[in-house]
């Protein structure tokens, strides 16, 4: 009877493992289909922060940047609304967002009609901004990952999860790299990308220097090939032009102490600027 429990035990525990890998991996999805009400003083220089999950959910640093935005906002003059509600990806209401953020998003989170909106909305002059698993591949959206965002997502460190590493500012707008350091020590999930975004027209902000890390993110059984890393030119966050709109993408952010970072704070509040055209 005592072997048929630990028997059962062992099953439980192995659906309940890969169901949260499924769930990392691909998301469960749901759409929202009614438009949440926008505040009536929503006016100009304003932002969308969206910080829906149907994947993994980095909790913590979600909870940990809602406050920050806030008071990032307050303090440029932005008008910013929160919501974790896809269906406010319409025509009709992203029209009033200089600047939509996609903060630590995971999951398919948006359907094909929605998806659509965005994608023109991004097209017309839109701007986005794309926080850590934002970039990763459980979105399922080819011209997301490939157009927008410009990198196919391929595994994070695992060996240990989180390391310490140097990152290079490069040369580029000055409005993104207004108040960086040329250098930058953080510790961080480091996302290792099959492709380097420079090969899709984005232009690198920072990019880590790797040799400072292991970038293994292999899994015995489940991801068993993922010893590799991006060699001498890792981009860590970078930018780009899409139609009349602009993307910027950023690989930091998988810890709530992200959020009490100067350099940190300083790059998202440049980036919004720069993608809302501010």
């Amino acid at each position: 009877m005592a072997a048929f429990s630990l028997l059962g035990l062992l099953l439980l525990c192995l659906i309940a493992f890969g169901l949260f890998i499924y769930k990392a991996k691909y998301g469960f999805n749901f759409y929202e289909t009614d438009p949440p009400d926008l505040p009536s003083d929503l006016s100009g220089k304003t932002v969308l922060l969206f910080s829906k999950t149907n994947g993994f959910r980095h909790g913590e640093a979600i909870e940990a940047s809602l406050p920050v935005f806030a008071q990032m906002a307050e303090a440029n003059g932005w008008s910013l609304f929160t919501t974790d509600n896809g269906a406010v990806f319409n025509k009709e209401q992203l029209q009033f967002f200089d600047v939509v953020i996609w903060n630590n998003t995971s999951g398919k989170v948006l359907n094909e009609t929605q998806r659509a909106a965005f994608r023109k909305y991004i097209e017309n002059g839109g701007g986005f901004v794309g926080i850590h698993a934002a970039g990763d591949d459980s979105h399922q959206w080819d011209w997301y990952e490939n157009t927008l965002i410009g990198a196919k997502f391929s595994h994070h460190t695992l060996h240990p999860q989180f390391q310490t590493a140097d990152m290079h500012l490069e040369q580029g707008d000055p409005v993104l790299t207004e108040g960086l350091p040329t250098l930058w020590t953080h510790e961080e999930e480091w996302y290792t990308f099959f492709n380097n975004p420079r090969e899709n027209g984005c232009q690198v902000l920072y990019r880590l220097d790797e040799s400072g890390i292991d970038p293994n993110g292999s899994l015995p059984l489940l991801a068993p090939d993922k010893d590799f890393g991006m060699g001498a030119d890792h981009p860590i966050a970078w930018y780009k032009e899409v139609g009349k709109g602009r993307s910027f993408y950023s690989a930091l952010g998988h810890q709530a102490a992200a959020y009490d970072i100067p350099e940190n704070l300083q790059m998202l509040s440049n980036a919004i600027r720069w993608a809302g055209k501010f």
